[in-house]
């Protein structure tokens, strides 16, 4: 990689001063410290600073990276980043010892601080001190304090996702800051440490911050850091206890020298990296309880089948989702390869298990937040016949809806040593009213509720015709009201959202009451309107100037509710933007098209061979539209779809169905 623009370095003393004052030793650190700067991205800026600190005439030395192509406008996360003892100095002419090390080489080696977490792409404010080695062996509070105050003034900061981090002696300042107080701890959104230094502090203090925390270190470090400062601090954290449980990460190996490996920014040593995880924190969410890994049930195989379908169908996450399963090999024979180790469906493949033998394989299952547990499950493959083993059932979650209507999931049932070959619903109890789209498919729609339960049960039956069954129960709360709602659409225009609907059969007293949700689950009424008198067609519309993300339609006829379905706006779509999104998809791929294209519109899904297995056309009479499109009835598997334009216009993309 190349760069032709340099950074900028600028000191409290003028640049001229600081050549002229130079001796050679001094001048050959300075221009080592160019060169470490000028591998740093164009777009970017690493810079050196100094400050006063409040109160004093005492300096205070850092660098500061600005992110690539910065700007005012976005709110950035902010990490401040704590040197070793190592790497103490003058906060001048040694302040390029700061860039030895850790976080602190990653920037000078070029790294630009932008990484993707929950398909949401961010970079960093970092801000890095240099202690002053001549007065202090051990980091200042104050020196926290100044950062804090100097990022909040000079970038555009998200003080929700403000973190801390260091090494060796900086991990030691990490963990004292936050245990200062608990108001210190919830200044950032989570710490990391390195090898961090024993500290005599209140770690309770860490636990009432709800702050998250996740600590490296190696079991063979023999310095004046070892590793029972890092299990002492879990240990005293857990033990107040916390409603966030601390991560620890402890490797064999690797001595006191494990920067390269905990700052790691791909992920040769960690997944979700320390970046990726800091991104998964927020002061702005409530604290997040951690998913729940399920490996499913051991399994037992002979070498003549030697074959293995994994799944993470069982695992949880109780309040977010579960957005990255990762498998591996734990422990066993040399044989078998693995197929799928990394997806967002948690569906793996173990292949050639062919020498017999006890096989361990874990999971970890992470959610939206960056957070994570693991599960592990153990294949034993014997030399003679084994026993078929029957499918794994899984029917979905439970469910509660208001519009008589519901999708039934069993998509994620799978049998861990063949196929299912057969689907079959069946309702086993509830009222007598429904209607059931198709019972031998994994994903049917049930329509025409009632008020009341249904339970529905889900039969499977594997290629050697073994069966299991799961239930299911859909709660219906929905009314069927005389009125008919044709349309219901939403579609972003600026900052605000505009809205239509049609209705037909209208009595003359129906209300209607558009409400609107920042997270899809808890709505308000932004607007309310009325029927104008019977008549057999009508068109609505209504402009919402202050847009959200979510938009529900709710019509009173007689005293009686009906809700039209969710629509999801989005509103980070640039012009002649093309969206299909969710991806993975389970049941509705929605499209968005954002471009001065005008007429039919037509989509197609294809199958990886170019084979066309799903087609819809649709009539685009303004810039924005936004299309619904069924994927219930395509199997899992992965597809393209290609939406064309009546001018040749054509956009092509691929996504994963679940």
């Amino acid at each position: 990689m190349s760069f032709t623009v340099p950074v900028s370095f600028d000191c409290s003393l003028p640049l001229v001063h600081l050549f002229n004052s130079f001796n050679p030793n001094l001048m050959k650190n300075f221009l080592v410290t160019l060169c470490l700067l000028a591998t740093v991205t164009a777009s970017a800026q690493l810079t050196a600073r100094s400050i006063k600190k409040t109160g004093s005439n005492e300096d205070i030395g850092f660098y500061e990276f600005k992110p690539p192509n910065y700007d005012p406008s976005i709110k950035y996360p902010m990490i401040i980043f704590l040197h070793g003892y190592g790497e103490r100095g003058n906060g001048t002419t040694q302040l390029s010892r700061v860039l030895n090390n850790g976080l602190a080489k990653n920037i000078a080696s070029g790294n630009t601080m932008t990484f993707t977490w929950n398909g949401k792409t961010e970079s960093f404010v970092v801000l890095m001190p240099q202690l002053n080695e001549s007065n202090y062996s051990y980091w200042q509070n104050w020196y926290i304090d100044e950062m804090l105050k100097y990022g909040k003034a000079n970038f555009s900061i998200d003080t929700n996702r403000i973190f801390l981090t260091g090494l060796s002696m900086g991990g030691g300042g990490t963990w004292v800051y936050s245990a200062l107080s608990e108001a210190n701890g919830r200044k950032f959104a989570a710490i990391a440490t390195s090898c961090g230094a024993c500290q005599a502090i209140d770690w309770c203090n860490i636990a009432k911050a709800e702050l998250p925390m996740w600590s490296f270190h190696a079991e063979d470090d023999n310095s004046a850091a070892p590793v029972s400062c890092t299990k002492g601090a879990v240990s005293n954290i857990r033990s107040c206890p916390p409603k966030v449980d601390p991560y620890m990460t402890i490797w064999p190996t690797g001595g006191h020298s494990i920067w390269d490996r905990v700052y790691d920014v791909g992920h040769t040593n960690q997944y979700p990296n320390v970046y990726e995880w800091f991104l998964g924190q927020s002061r702005a969410l409530p604290v997040n309880r951690r998913p729940i890994a399920n490996a499913g049930p051991d399994v037992t195989i002979s070498t003549t089948k030697a074959t293995v379908n994994l799944s993470a169908v069982y695992s949880k996450d109780e309040d977010g989702k579960l957005v990255l399963f990762l498998w591996r090999k734990v422990s066993g024979p040399s044989a078998g390869s693995l197929t799928g180790a990394e997806s967002t469906t948690g569906v793996a493949k173990l292949q050639n298990l062919t020498l017999p033998g006890t096989y361990v394989y874990e999971l970890k299952a992470v959610d939206d937040r960056a957070d994570w547990s693991t599960d592990q499950v153990v294949i034993t493959v014997v030399s003679g016949a084994a026993p078929n083993i029957p499918p794994v059932t899984e029917a979905g979650p439970d469910q509660e809806v208001i519009i008589p209507e519901a999708d039934l999931n069993g998509a994620s049932s799978y049998d861990p040593d063949g196929t299912v070959v057969s689907y079959r619903w069946t309702k086993i109890d509830g009222p007598a009213v429904y209607s059931l789209s198709n019972a031998g498919v994994p994903s049917p729609k049930i329509s025409n509720l009632l008020i009341g339960d249904y339970k529905f049960e889900l039969e499977t039956t594997d290629n050697l015709g073994a069966t299991t069954k799961d239930t299911v129960v859909v709660k219906s709360t929905s009314i069927v009201l005389p009125i008919k709602l044709k349309l219901f659409a939403a579609s972003a225009s600026g900052k605000g959202t505009q809205l239509n609907w049609t209705t037909a059969e209208e009595t003359g007293d129906e209300q209607f009451i558009i409400e609107a949700s920042n997270d899809g689950k808890q709505y308000i009424a932004v607007y309310t309107t009325y029927s104008k008198g019977k008549i057999a067609e009508r068109n609505y519309n209504w402009f919402h100037a202050n847009g959200q993300s979510f938009y529900r339609l709710k019509i009173v006829s007689g005293g009686k509710p009906m809700y039209s379905k969710i629509i999801p706006v989005r509103r980070d779509l640039l012009s002649n933007d093309v969206e299909w999104f969710p991806n993975p998809v389970q049941q509705t791929l929605w499209v968005s098209v954002n471009n001065q294209e005008r007429g039919r519109l037509n989509v197609r899904i294809l199958s990886m061979d170019g084979r066309l297995v799903k087609q819809s056309q649709y009539s685009k009479q303004q810039d924005q539209l936004l299309a619904d499109i069924d994927t219930r009835d395509l199997h899992t598997g992965i597809y393209l779809v290609a939406i064309t334009g009546e001018n040749g216009w054509r956009e092509i993309r691929k996504i994963v169905k679940k």
